[in-house]
């Protein structure tokens, strides 16, 4: 009987995803034909360049035309979008997202597309999680392959376009099991590099790596060059959350150099920071020894998000996975985070913990915080190593100048590292923010150039062709939005609030977002690298 139960649900939920897919591709073919065009609008192309007031010609998914002037097109057979003298730019690129975590639950995804945000880097951080994850660091063995990745999400449209990178850690655990505590053999390596090869051809954009988090922590150098060249015999690109973000940073920057030279591949550092008090400031050295790195001839760039705050499992704050240790728990509380600036923002087992800090829980435990910090790692990392992280958690561990000017580098662009749930007000908010708050000279300078490096600059460094820019030919991925009034609302209080200023989002020439509000169509695509 249950079996009979399993199997008609199973159908008829492959019958709605038919039926939906049907009724998209319908309105899709609609569409195809459909030409409008958007004057009275200021265009910031996506290259940086000056903006101009003109006006521009959509056919299908595709920009037919772009006129500089006021009112000089005479086209009657088009549909004409008053763009109110508002500014216009091409859809924002986030290269570190996490914004396809429950994806299939709220298609809309609402939190990006509301700060114009169009198309999302998702496999990184080294995982590739199927589809229902609940968390974007998964110590299972559940690998999401590249053509898996493409043939369900063919079948379940979304808003929003996606790229997708190879995940060494979901491919390391694959191929090693629960044994991945230890350096893989080199038959293990080649199963890991023919998985890797497999998801180049199905149209993975590169390598990405997590080497903070298990297992990737545990690999040599050595592995992940020789998988790294796997992805640059398509030229792929390897992004990574670098080995430390911390106290063994400095040799993690060197890691990724070498990396980048051995591999003979573009190297990016997600989510770009100067972590831990004994780091702050150091700006002017970290970017110096970049610069030299790419006067060798590496082609290193970053991305980084607009916050003094990072979110991830407790249990990264111990490389050594040492969490017994309460000497090791007394060094974190006073050179990295105190126990009042770490808070949970996640606990699968312990939900009263969400929004508590440490020192709050400590308190609550009758335990000091060297000893609470401790329990809670330990807890975290045993429980983890069969499911799921079971927690998240936010601490600061950066300055803002050290923030502004990292994003400043020339080869720095914007991601979020966000989720749809914004856990962290990163995942509402980061576009908003750099708009709103880091213009001018403490910040990047002109609009055009912040722009830059959320569209043109993004797009460049993945290797996205036809997006980024507003060009004829290009994709109609563009937002029309106030720069007066764009804003961020989500804080670490209240880190789900919406932004607030774009007016209008396209996305493959459709309308997702009109006047602020969702139209509730799902024209998004699998970005496919050729």
């Amino acid at each position: 009987m249950n079996d009979l139960k399993l199997m008609t649900t199973f159908i008829c939920f492959f019958f709605l995803i038919i039926v939906s897919k049907s009724f998209a591709l319908e309105e899709k073919l609609l569409d195809e034909d459909k030409a409008f065009l958007i004057r009275n609008i200021i265009i910031y192309d996506g290259t940086g360049a000056e903006p101009f007031t003109g006006e521009i010609r959509i056919k299908g998914e595709r920009i037919t035309d772009v006129y500089r002037g006021a009112n000089i097109s005479q086209d009657i057979n088009v549909e004409i979008i008053n763009g109110q003298g508002l500014a216009l730019a091409p859809g924002f690129i986030d290269t570190h997202s996490h914004h396809d975590i429950g994806i299939e639950q709220e298609p809309i995804a609402l939190a990006a597309v509301t700060q114009g945000i169009t198309t999302i880097i998702r496999g990184v951080d080294g995982f590739s999680d199927p589809p229902g994850s609940d968390a974007y660091i998964s110590y299972d063995d559940s690998y999401f392959s590249m053509e898996e990745f493409k043939n369900y999400f063919n079948l379940i449209p979304v808003a929003i376009n996606m790229v997708s990178f190879s995940a060494h850690n979901s491919i390391r655990l694959a191929v090693m099991g629960e044994d991945f505590k230890r350096e893989a053999t080199t038959k293990e390596i080649s199963a890991m590099a023919s998985l890797i090869e497999l998801d180049m051809e199905s149209g993975a954009y590169g390598l990405s790596t997590g080497l903070e988090y298990d297992p990737g922590i545990f690999s040599s150098t050595d592995e992940v060059i020789q998988l790294a060249k796997i992805a640059a015999q398509y030229n792929g690109k390897y992004k990574s959350h670098i080995r430390s973000e911390d106290r063994k940073y400095w040799e993690a920057i060197d890691e990724i150099i070498d990396i980048g030279r051995q591999a003979r591949i573009p190297v990016n550092i997600d989510h770009f920071k100067l972590n831990g008090i004994f780091n702050w400031g150091r700006t002017e050295e970290i970017l110096s020894l970049l610069n030299k790195a790419r006067e060798e001839g590496i082609n290193i760039t970053a991305d980084v998000y607009p916050y003094e705050a990072w979110s991830s499992s407790i249990t990264t704050l111990y490389p050594e996975r040492n969490f017994d240790d309460l000497e090791e728990a007394d060094y974190i509380l006073k050179n990295l985070s105190p126990a009042e600036d770490i808070r949970f923002s996640y606990h699968a087992i312990h939900p009263g913990y969400v929004r508590k800090t440490v020192a709050e829980i400590a308190i609550e435990k009758n335990m000091s915080q060297v000893e609470m910090l401790s329990s809670l790692s330990s807890e975290s990392y045993e429980l983890s190593q069969s499911d799921s992280s079971i927690e998240i958690v936010i601490a600061k561990g950066m300055i803002d100048d050290d923030v502004r000017q990292l994003l400043n580098w020339p080869y720095s662009t914007v991601c979020s590292d966000g989720e749809l749930r914004c856990g962290h007000p990163r995942g509402c908010g980061t576009f908003s923010k750099v708009i709103n708050e880091y213009q001018g000279v403490n910040g990047l300078g002109s609009l055009q150039r912040v722009i830059h490096k959320m569209t043109g600059l993004s797009a460049d460094q993945i290797g996205i062709k036809d997006r980024g820019v507003i060009q004829k030919g290009a994709f109609a991925d563009f937002i029309l939005f106030d720069p007066q009034t764009m804003k961020d609302h989500s804080t670490f209080t209240n880190p789900a609030l919406k932004s607030e200023g774009v007016h209008s989002v396209w996305i493959n020439g459709i309308r997702v977002l009109d006047n602020g509000v969702h139209t509730n169509k799902l024209p998004g695509k699998i970005l496919i690298k050729n």
